[in-house]
């Protein structure tokens, strides 16, 4: 379930999770995370969104520890919430 959080939209990307900033300069953050969804193992890409991939500046370097704690956050509301299984037990319940 897609979430803003500290400024990031963070949402799943398959078994990663993908945090986009929302104001200028825009990049986006992909963390890869463990099996047992409860940490972040590494931040496997970073990108700028709209813009030039290849001039990516210290903005985006400072702004992953943003967006690390916006993805640990996420993983603790989705622990939670349990997740889209817990969101349709409480939905068909």
């Amino acid at each position: 379930m897609k979430r803003i959080i500290n400024g990031f939209e963070v949402d799943w990307a398959s078994e990663r999770v993908f945090a986009e900033q929302q104001t200028a300069p825009n990049y986006g953050y992909l963390f890869e995370i463990s099996a047992d969804r409860k940490r972040i193992v590494r931040c496997a890409h970073i990108s700028a969104i709209g813009g030039d991939s290849a001039n990516l500046d210290g903005d985006a370097e400072r702004l992953e520890k943003d967006a690390r704690q916006a993805v640990e956050e996420f993983l603790g509301c989705e622990r939670e919430s349990g997740g889209l299984l817990g969101w349709w037990r409480r939905r068909t319940a």
